[in-house]
């Protein structure tokens, strides 16, 4: 079975890895591969593929550019499913089409993705994730300024992106066994909380009061899943001790240096 991955970055690795070891044959298209979805022909480019997991991303909080983007990969990604008769898996996130949270321009584009994606798509699976682990890290870098790093305040129960990655994978291998499906981590916790425990340890975090009815929805908890969601992966602290290396190369930390 041949799964292209549409995506690059951590969760198009992390997703190709887990179909290998599923005994599928995995091919990663991203742009680091010279392949751009919203502008290359998807369906020449795929058209050898049994199944597609579309695991795109850009990094914006507008609305208009987060919609533009996510929708066209989508029209492109089903368009090139339905021509070849290829299941379609959609990698989105935890509780993006819930009014409250629609002020910020990432979960509107996921949004309006996962419509265009139930729209177009013939035969099609989607995956919800809460945030990554990683996603401390990332914070840390996007929002640092110099020795400072402002932390929003959030509520959160994050999962470790190879557990999410094992899900998406069972949903391409195993055609039918996974129509939507919501997973989370074991534990509930705020972004701070896990931004203490990353380095560079000499940033000082302070946390951040965003403005507005979606960041009050998101500090009270509208991005936790639903009693629905499958629990998957390891504890925050046993991630960070189990997966010392990965981590570091990624910018997460010890614990303990914290």
């Amino acid at each position: 079975m041949k799964v292209a991955v549409v995506g690059g970055g951590l969760s198009g690795h992390a997703i190709a890895r887990a179909i290998a070891a599923r005994g599928a044959s995995p091919v990663l298209f991203s742009r680091s591969t010279g392949f751009d979805v919203t502008r290359d022909d998807a369906m020449l480019r795929l058209r050898d593929a049994d199944v597609i997991v579309e695991a795109t991303g850009r990094f914006t909080t507008s609305r208009s550019i987060a919609t533009r983007f996510f929708t066209q990969s989508t029209r492109a990604v089903a368009a090139a499913a339905n021509a070849v008769g290829a299941r379609h898996v959609l990698l989105s996130i935890v509780n993006c089409e819930r009014a409250e949270v629609q002020g910020y321009g990432y979960f509107a584009g996921k949004r309006a993705q996962e419509e265009a994606a139930r729209d177009l798509s013939r035969d099609l699976a989607i995956v919800r994730t809460t945030q990554w682990f990683e996603f401390a890290g990332q914070t840390l870098e996007r929002m640092g300024l110099g020795p400072v790093g402002l932390v929003p305040r959030m509520l959160i129960q994050p999962v470790a992106l190879d557990a999410v990655a094992a899900v998406v994978a069972d949903a391409a291998v195993e055609p039918k066994t996974v129509v939507q499906r919501e997973v989370a981590g074991p534990e509930i916790m705020t972004l701070a909380e896990m931004t203490r425990r990353v380095r560079p340890t000499k940033v000082v975090r302070i946390p951040l009061l965003l403005p507005g009815p979606t960041w009050r929805a998101i500090r009270h908890g509208a991005l936790l899943p639903s009693q629905d969601a499958a629990i998957v992966g390891p504890t925050f602290s046993d991630w960070l001790a189990h997966d010392r290396t990965h981590a570091e190369a990624d910018g997460i930390g010890d614990a303990s240096s914290a």
